[in-house]
């Protein structure tokens, strides 16, 4: 992982943590600066799924929801691609995790 991944890495985790506890525009604020930093880069699959995020949280999702997209945003920080097919890749794996 270089650098750049590394502080994605460490603010997807602190993504987490707030998930818990913090109130809904910080969590949008955070997950919205997390996609703009992936798209400067062109990581697209951490911007696709950051998009996800976002719209689980506009839609009000919370709990386990919240929280399965995060851990696909870690994935996607993680995978070190940086194609759009990845993205879509782990688009399509966070909804069948998250449909149970």
């Amino acid at each position: 992982m270089n650098a750049q991944d590394c502080d994605l890495a460490a603010r997807v985790a602190r993504l987490d943590i707030m998930a818990r506890h913090c109130r809904v525009r910080d969590l949008a604020s955070e997950i919205d600066s997390i996609r703009i930093a992936a798209d400067s880069a062109g990581l697209l699959p951490v911007g696709a799924v950051a998009r996800a995020l976002e719209r689980a949280l506009a839609r009000g999702d919370s709990g386990p929801v919240l929280t399965g997209w995060i851990s696909v945003l870690a994935d996607a920080v993680r995978c070190g691609r940086d194609d759009s097919t990845s993205g879509e890749v782990l688009l399509a794996a966070g909804a069948v995790r998250l449909a149970g």
